[in-house]
């Protein structure tokens, strides 16, 4: 049978590769790389039609995944597509109400992706997976300890670890899907959908990282971590009324509280405030116009500004600009059909109750302050009078 099947194998080989195959082999000095060669020679010849055809679907693929990326879309998974599937054909399908992480945690990680570039604000915010239910949050204390190579390690990096309960809170957001977008396939459904879900929980996300009271929500960070009220809100922060200017003098006290007693680097500062308060008093006391014309910072450190509707008036905040001092996650987002729609014929609504959670690793980690007092940066000009003394 072994031979059948070797001689079926040569007969798709024409004479004339059979014919090159044989002169490789009699003009070759290494015998062994002829012998590759020719085997390659006549495997290539014997598939010929199997290898055309693989390229042709390999460049379709590439083809396809080039236009993917070009309209945003995105290669969905079985189970993403299961989803869709039922949510283009009823809402109800979608749903089992015996489980809580309705929503492909796939289709959370990425809606999430999306949240954060679309946020300035939520730049500064790492988001756990949304697969787990519990987090660990940790902040280093930067013990260090010297000695032989041979003694017995004298010292550790210390790690104070918090538990972070990510079902804690539940956010519900309402989505509107038309019906159109069902006649659509499943990754256009899946761009629809995401796109609409971050705008919904964006506004929510970014106030429970200022404000978030944790009761039921993250703590924000213009909240104390560990001190409450009797109604079991987090205390606010007391804002601080004495930075006025982005002086080096004036940003001591800044770099001092973030550096959370000199453990932490602080490679650039990203400043949060309400748009109002950035128009009338950061961007005066941040920008003074150069004399080559156009304006530019006056501190010494780099601050990015972020300003947000979602910031009250009236406050502020300073912040290392990295994601590494904050965690917020969403271990699961349920979907149910709003039944209480009347005449939307063109529309279904949906209700989504994202749970989660959200805490910052230290007090430390933003400086609250009230942008009222800022002041206006007033450049200094310095003028020297060089006097000449002509001498005999």
């Amino acid at each position: 049978m072994e031979r059948k099947e070797k001689k079926m194998k040569f007969n798709k080989v024409d004479k004339a590769t059979l014919e090159k195959a044989k002169e490789i082999l009699e003009k070759a000095e290494d015998k062994s790389q002829a012998i590759l060669e020719a085997v390659e020679l006549i495997n290539e010849a014997a598939n010929k039609d199997l290898i055309e055809r693989i390229l042709k679907e390999s460049a379709n693929a590439n083809a396809k995944a080039q236009n993917f990326n070009k309209l945003g879309l995105r290669q969905l998974s079985d189970e993403e597509n299961k989803f869709y599937d039922a949510l283009k054909t009823n809402v109800r399908q979608a749903i089992d109400g015996k489980q809580i992480d309705l929503i492909p945690t796939t289709i959370i990680d990425n809606t999430l992706v999306d949240v954060k570039k679309a946020s300035d604000l939520l730049s500064l915010v790492s988001f756990a997976p949304s697969d787990v239910k519990k987090w660990l949050s940790a902040s280093k204390t930067g013990t260090y300890a010297w000695g032989k190579l041979t003694d017995a390690v004298k010292g550790e990096l210390n790690v104070a670890f918090e538990s972070l309960n990510i079902e804690l809170g539940k956010i519900t957001a309402y989505l509107v899907l038309p019906k159109a977008i069902r006649d659509l396939s499943n990754p256009f459904v899946d761009k629809y959908f995401t796109a609409i879900l971050a705008e919904t929980v964006n506004d929510g996300l970014e106030y429970a990282f200022l404000l978030g009271t944790g009761v039921e929500q993250p703590i924000g960070v213009f909240r104390k971590i560990n001190e409450v009220e009797t109604n079991g809100e987090h205390k606010m922060k007391t804002k601080n009324s004495k930075l006025t200017e982005f002086t080096p003098k004036g940003l001591a006290p800044v770099k001092i509280q973030l550096s959370h007693d000199g453990k932490r680097a602080i490679p650039s500062l990203a400043l949060v405030c309400n748009p109002n308060d950035e128009a009338a008093y950061v961007d005066p006391a941040l920008y003074v116009q150069a004399l080559a014309g156009g304006y530019v910072q006056v501190s010494k450190d780099k601050i990015r500004t972020i300003p947000t509707a979602n910031c009250p008036k009236g406050q502020a905040g300073l912040f290392i600009d990295k994601p590494d001092y904050y965690t917020m996650g969403l271990s699961a987002i349920q979907v149910k059909e709003y039944d209480q729609t009347k005449a939307m014929d063109d529309a279904d609504v949906i209700i989504a109750k994202a749970y989660g959670n959200g805490r910052a690793v230290d007090d430390d980690v933003c400086f609250y302050f009230d942008p009222t007092k800022l002041v206006e940066y007033v450049p200094k000009y310095f003028q020297t009078n060089a006097q000449t003394q002509a001498t005999e």
